[in-house]
């Protein structure tokens, strides 16, 4: 078993760990804490900023104004904008990253909640409320803590648009399962290798929350294999890069039900028809384009979470064909530089 592999199985168990403490006492009292009637102004970096993305469409479907931002455009634009009915809601797995300490410092009157794993990080110390990720050691990429993160801002933003927790507990838990099964059905990854191991250079596309997924996706795949791959929405693939796919290309195309999903099946059958590898996924199942979509009924917003394992398993393994070595070459798990 690799590495990465160990840290992948451990993402069950550390999902259930959430669950457990957001639908008791504890985490429901952490999440009712948080102040509404203010603007939410999301930031992050990496995965974090991704799982920021996912929840700031949310909250636009809530009828909530919200904005999602890397953590380095905060810091080095975009601070002025926040004020005193503002809500900074800042995701950092380790709390420590480059970006924590100087952002902190220009927070002013704008309330500051942390998403964070560690409690005891600078980032928890200097926020008024604390949503802990409950994810355990991680020492590759972000895993288990993506997951989680995706899963505690979903649950925030529910809070933040009013929505009654009655039913969280048992959508959580449907979603534990198939987490389970796909991280238990590791054979996914040969249909994956079949797709897209002869393409030259490989896309992942999406709509929407989607779109954050498949930056994602090609963050991991840069990360962990060493390849260089292009995220991009499939409103941008449309409107320019769509010019540089066809023969040679590898296209994952994130298609989970919700409401873009009908164009994403368009889009995918006009790649293919155009000579590119495609494969669609949807709640982590891969399809291909003319097959009906698995009918899996997942909230959107939480898709990403089950989004994201096909591809974290695949990238295990292509790394493992192609000899990479395991770990980072050029950063850290928490990276400080600026």
């Amino acid at each position: 078993m690799t590495q990465l592999l160990a840290e992948l199985e451990q993402q069950p168990q550390s999902f259930r760990d959430l669950i457990d403490f957001y639908t008791h006492q504890d985490g429901l009292r952490r999440l009712d804490s948080v102040p509404g009637g203010m603007h939410p102004l999301l930031a992050g970096m990496g995965a974090s900023y991704h799982a920021a993305w996912v929840a700031a469409l949310h909250l636009h479907t809530l009828g909530l104004k919200a904005l999602a931002l890397e953590a380095t455009d905060l810091l080095n634009y975009s601070s002025p904008v926040l004020g005193a009915d503002d809500l900074l809601i800042y995701i950092s797995q380790s709390g420590s990253s480059g970006e924590v300490a100087p952002v902190i410092q220009q927070v002013g009157s704008a309330a500051l909640l942390a998403v964070t794993n560690d409690p005891g990080s600078p980032l928890a110390q200097k926020a008024g409320y604390v949503l802990p990720l409950l994810s355990g050691v991680e020492t590759l990429v972000a895993s288990k803590t993506y997951l989680n993160s995706i899963a505690v801002l979903w649950l925030l933003c529910r809070r933040l648009g009013g929505i009654p927790p009655s039913n969280e507990a048992s959508m959580l838990q449907q979603v534990l399962e198939r987490c389970t099964a796909l991280v238990q059905g590791r054979a996914s990854s040969a249909r994956w290798l079949e797709t897209l191991s002869g393409a030259g250079h490989l896309f992942f596309v999406g709509h929407g929350p989607h779109a954050a997924t498949a930056r994602q996706a090609a963050m991991l795949v840069s990360e962990w294999a060493k390849m260089p791959a292009l995220s991009i929405s499939a409103g941008g693939l449309r409107h320019g890069f769509i010019e540089s796919t066809g023969p040679g290309a590898g296209i994952v195309l994130f298609a989970s039900p919700g409401r873009s999903q009908a164009s994403a099946l368009r889009l995918a059958e006009e790649l293919r028809a155009a000579g590119s590898r495609v494969m669609l996924v949807s709640n982590g199942a891969a399809f291909e384009p003319g097959e009906v979509p698995p009918g899996i009924g997942i909230d959107e917003f939480l898709s990403p979470l089950l989004d994201i394992i096909p591809v974290q398993l695949f990238v295990d393994e292509m790394a493992a064909r192609l000899g990479v070595a395991p770990g980072f070459r050029h950063i850290q798990k928490v990276v400080t530089k600026l």
